[in-house]
């Protein structure tokens, strides 16, 4: 909650700078050629997707931040799990083990009166051929019995004792590893922070753009019959089917779906409903699966964009590819070099 708490102000005054920082770029864009020249048309455009590059390099950077600290949750919270588990067997244990050691201590007690817990003592203290034979047959069994009582329990009581320990080794190994991913935590949240700035300047340059700025950012229409595309019952083109059915769904930063997706999110989304889990990220995508050349692509392949893996798509077939883009472009399918550097391809 207070980490919650402390973000949401970190964001909130990130905005309120950003907004001041648009504020102020926009006066300047309106200023005497003097003071700032005014950008054109074609430079304001490249300035929006300049942005929106970034921001989406911040964005997926933050996802995997994200992904990072919850496995670092998780680990911590099983290895607990297991170190409590193995105290309470350990309690258990030294209950039985105590109980044991009053067997032993009573045989102990007895010997020390005087009394011969043995075959010679059960011989002078047998008035019959049949009691003799039950007193020795009572002490042998009561002395095994007290015997492996023991062993058994300082044996299970050394092994409670080993998991227990190793349970806190793995525990505090964990802690340590969520303390250093909530410190990556707290430095992304800074870039979150500069993405809510970049939000707000996209937002902003994307209000002011012409009607013939937006056509060139979302590019032509492409002759693709989404009917076009194989159907099947195999992972790959389910999950193919899937996301072609958000084609038009709006950009959102950090979003998986049902309705709104950022790259990555979209590919998650759509192999989710093929009933495929893969990574959240599209540098994880791009670090899992198996590599495909390009000359070999098959519909569901996964292609990855730009030399740092900050985009990725989805081949359809017929040398096209369904992504999530950026702000302001809505879900599409796109030749494929249409939706940034080609870098790889994968498949899962």
């Amino acid at each position: 909650m207070v980490l919650k708490s402390r973000t949401s102000r970190t964001l909130r005054r990130a905005a309120a700078f950003g907004l001041a920082a648009v504020s102020a770029s926009t006066i300047m864009v309106g200023a005497p050629v003097s003071a700032d020249p005014a950008r054109t048309p074609d430079q304001l455009l490249s300035k929006y997707r300049s942005l929106s590059v970034n921001a989406e390099k911040t964005s997926e950077a933050m996802n995997a931040a994200q992904v990072e600290y919850d496995k670092q949750r998780r680990i911590v919270a099983v290895e607990r799990r297991k170190a409590d588990k193995a105290a309470h067997q350990l309690t258990a244990m030294q209950g039985q083990m105590d109980a044991a050691q009053k067997k032993v201590d009573a045989l102990a007690r007895v010997s020390y009166r005087g009394a011969r817990i043995n075959r010679l003592y059960a011989m002078l203290v047998s008035d019959s051929p049949q009691n003799l034979l039950d007193n020795m047959s009572g002490l042998e069994v009561m002395s095994r019995q007290s015997a492996a009582d023991l062993r058994s329990v300082v044996k299970t009581a050394r092994e409670a004792k080993a998991a227990k320990s190793e349970a806190e080794k793995t525990a505090a190994a964990a802690t340590q590893a969520i303390a250093a991913s909530e410190k990556q935590r707290g430095e992304l949240q800074a870039k979150q922070a500069n993405l809510q700035i970049e939000a707000v300047q996209i937002r902003a340059i994307y209000q002011s753009m012409t009607g013939k700025q937006l056509a060139a950012l979302r590019g032509p229409k492409y002759n693709f019959d989404p009917r076009a595309v194989p159907k099947g019952t195999s992972p790959e083109l389910v999950a193919v089917q899937a996301a072609i059915s958000r084609i038009g769904d709006p950009y959102v930063w950090g979003a998986t779906g049902p309705n709104q997706f950022d790259c990555s999110g979209l590919m998650l989304w759509a192999y989710k409903q093929a009933g495929r889990s893969i990574p959240r990220t599209s540098e994880a995508q791009l670090a899992g699966g198996t590599p495909v050349d390009r000359n070999d692509l098959e519909p569901g392949d996964l292609i990855i964009y730009y030399p740092d893996a900050t985009h990725v798509g989805m081949y359809v077939g017929d040398g096209y590819v369904v992504h999530a883009s950026t702000f302001g472009v809505p879900v599409a399918v796109v030749p494929i070099d249409k939706a940034g550097p080609y870098n790889s391809a994968r498949r899962y």
